[in-house]
């Protein structure tokens, strides 16, 4: 990481900022605000690097302020890491679309944050989340229509899946699949990040969750991580 990189940490919860100080510490500066109106000013005197948020302040919600520090001209387009609350999957939902670079459910992990802050910060540009390859049947709901189309690999924040649909960037969609063929069903909703046409009218698609639990998202980091090999790709 860039000896400039600089962490802007905003939470009303004392103890989480103090706990949140001390995990971020090695990763550089450590900045801590109670609330949009300090963060603001913090930034104003010393423009952060990356921004982590509580999504549900005192003052201002977490997209909004997620999207005032992608669009303010002097604050040099943070990355922003939004938390959630763990059985909201609308948070998530609701940062994603805001332009948030990542999203992490309270309760925190020390491990997890400082993951998500290096994957942001130690390169020139962010490093994509762990996937795991995968060939499940997935279901599409979109326009009105339900369609199949094959889960080709999966991460915490998204799927890339191939389905006979021509389907355009920002589209939303709803997806049915099971990690393994035989267990519950897990059905977020999701964004098209981007689509490529393939041979006989079968498109390649990625797609970033958007109304998604934490419970669901641990399951999919468990399936990941028992899963070889892994690829890692910058869209979800």
């Amino acid at each position: 990481m860039s000896n400039t990189s600089r962490i802007l940490l905003i939470d009303d919860v004392p103890m989480f900022r103090e706990l949140g100080q001390i995990f971020l510490s090695r990763s550089g500066p450590v900045d801590l605000a109670d609330s949009g109106s300090a963060a603001f000013q913090s930034a104003d005197e010393r423009p952060p690097t990356v921004v982590i948020a509580d999504m549900h302040l005192p003052d201002i919600e977490g997209a909004e302020l997620c999207r005032r520090f992608k669009t303010h001209p002097g604050w040099g387009c943070p990355r922003v890491v939004l938390l959630a609350r763990p059985h909201a999957p609308e948070d998530h939902a609701e940062a994603v679309r805001a332009g948030a670079d990542d999203v992490l459910f309270k309760p925190l992990e020390r491990d997890s944050l400082i993951s998500a802050v290096r994957r942001l910060v130690d390169f020139d540009t962010p490093r994509g989340l762990p996937r795991a390859r995968i060939t499940e049947r997935v279901e599409i709901t979109t326009r009105g229509r339900q369609i199949e189309g094959t889960l080709r690999n999966v991460s915490r924040g998204g799927v890339f899946v191939d389905a006979a649909l021509q389907m355009n960037p920002a589209e939303e969609v709803s997806l049915s699949f099971s990690l393994d063929g035989n267990g519950s069903v897990v059905a977020p909703t999701a964004r098209v990040v981007w689509a490529e046409h393939g041979e006989n009218g079968v498109d390649h698609v990625g797609l970033r969750f958007l109304e998604i639990d934490a419970q669901t998202v641990e399951r999919i980091d468990h399936y990941v991580s028992d899963h070889f090999p892994r690829t890692t790709s910058l869209p979800a």
